[in-house]
């Protein structure tokens, strides 16, 4: 059975949710965040995720003195959240924050549905490394898990307007309600997309063949009529990053399977290597299994 998710994005409910460590990689996604709530009315919800060495929400006053190296970092943090809001309210945008206590497990993908959040903005550094997916980075894991599109921003990012967006699909039918979802999310945020195919020597097409499979695709998990490109390249990747120079293109956006971690480490994923290649703003939105 294939779980359908349909994207709230109705005028009384658009939320995106922006977690935020204050880092440089961080920062940049909230420039962006601020752009895309004031494209489309959205409510911002700033998420900072604190560390504590013990239940901090259950200690009295006296008890949190104990513990003045966090209690520090508390305050910095609130001061930080403090100042986001007075920023987005400076610039006409509504906005609230979140300081959570964690003991390192808490998961962010937990707040997209008690706040009823219809995107995700998160920053990245991009890079690669045993730890990043042995033991999965904020980023990585909100890429694998996250219910509605996540938009990973990197701090060399200097793509604000958007305008053009690539949704990268290999129009199989496992990938159509995503599809879907994606075509929502262009409306939501007004954006022109880009039907891209990328055909590699590994899984060879013919052109008329490309062209068949897709308009029957298209005609089944599509709302509107769009033009199928074809990229040749030796890897998916290659052909995606080409054919966003060739265009312009504002942002990329790829449909992932959300692999364990395991699985990531021995095998990355086309989104993630996008991340890792390319400065562009990447949407990602994962398939829903059973």
């Amino acid at each position: 059975m294939v779980i359908f998710i349909i994207l709230n994005f109705s005028i009384m409910n658009k939320k995106i949710l922006v977690p935020t460590d204050f880092s440089d990689c961080a920062n940049a996604a909230v420039t962006y965040a601020f752009h895309l709530a004031k494209k489309t009315e959205s409510e911002l919800i700033f998420l900072h995720t604190m560390i504590t060495p013990v239940n901090w929400s259950k200690l009295t006053k006296e008890q949190e003195l104990l513990f003045p190296d966090t209690k520090s970092k508390i305050s910095e943090a609130k001061e930080n959240l403090k100042e986001l809001i007075k920023k987005a309210n400076a610039e006409g945008l509504t906005a609230k924050k979140l300081l959570i206590y964690s003991d390192g497990k808490e998961r962010i993908e937990k707040f997209v549905e008690s706040e009823n959040a219809n995107l995700v903005v998160m920053g990245s550094h991009g890079q690669y490394g045993f730890r990043e997916h042995i033991l999965g980075t904020n980023t990585y894991g909100m890429i694998r898990k996250a219910k509605v599109p996540v938009i990973i921003v990197k701090e060399a990012n200097t793509k604000l307007d958007l305008d053009t967006l690539i949704i990268s699909t290999n129009f199989k039918e496992e990938s159509g309600p995503s599809f879907s979802d994606l075509e929502r999310l262009a409306e939501f945020l007004k954006l022109k997309l880009k039907i891209l195919f990328v055909n590699t020597p590994t899984y060879f097409m013919e052109t008329n063949d490309i062209l068949k499979i897709g308009e029957s695709f298209l005609s089944t998990f599509s709302s509107y009529q769009h033009d199928i490109h074809i990229q040749d390249a030796f890897k998916e990747e290659r052909g995606i990053i080409q054919f966003s120079e060739k265009v312009s293109a504002d942002a990329i956006a790829i449909i992932t399977h959300g692999r364990s971690d395991l699985m990531q480490y021995f095998s990355p994923s086309i989104t993630e290597n996008l991340i890792t290649m390319s400065d562009l703003p990447i949407i990602s939105i994962k398939i829903q299994n059973k």
